[in-house]
């Protein structure tokens, strides 16, 4: 029931970001990635040494991406849950400018706070371990 509970909002209120994730996914999956299940999420590792993204029920990590990242990335997915049409907006724009700022900044040899002070970073991670009990 909780299953159908998360795609249901995911794929209604949360469904922008969706559409996204599914397209990718499917680029993925036609150049022969293989989805995971992380909870209630669908994943995909691909590239070298990037971090991860999220697109509602879908997000997609470095290979051999560590527990804690996916663990984050599927945090994300609960904010969609929440925030919806509002995700892209309130989550994902600022925080995509937030890690190409951050990546400018380290390669200029700046000293960088941790990851998660930045709210919705922050909020990520504790959902995500909230809401993944396995591992």
């Amino acid at each position: 029931m909780r299953t159908y509970l998360y795609w249901f909002i995911q794929l209604t209120w949360g469904l922008p970001l969706n559409i996204i994730g599914a397209i990718i996914a499917i680029v993925l999956i036609c150049r022969g990635s293989m989805p995971q299940k992380f909870g209630y999420a669908i994943y995909f590792e691909t590239g070298e040494n990037w971090g991860g993204v999220n697109f509602g029920g879908f997000f997609f990590v470095q290979k051999s991406a560590s527990t804690q990242l996916k663990r984050h990335e599927y945090g994300h997915s609960f904010q969609n849950l929440l925030l919806g049409v509002l995700m892209p907006f309130l989550i994902n724009i600022p925080s995509a400018i937030r890690y190409h700022y951050r990546n400018y900044k380290k390669a200029k040899g700046h000293h960088l706070p941790p990851y998660d002070r930045f709210w919705c970073e922050g909020w990520a991670t504790k959902l995500g371990e909230k809401y993944y009990k396995g591992d």
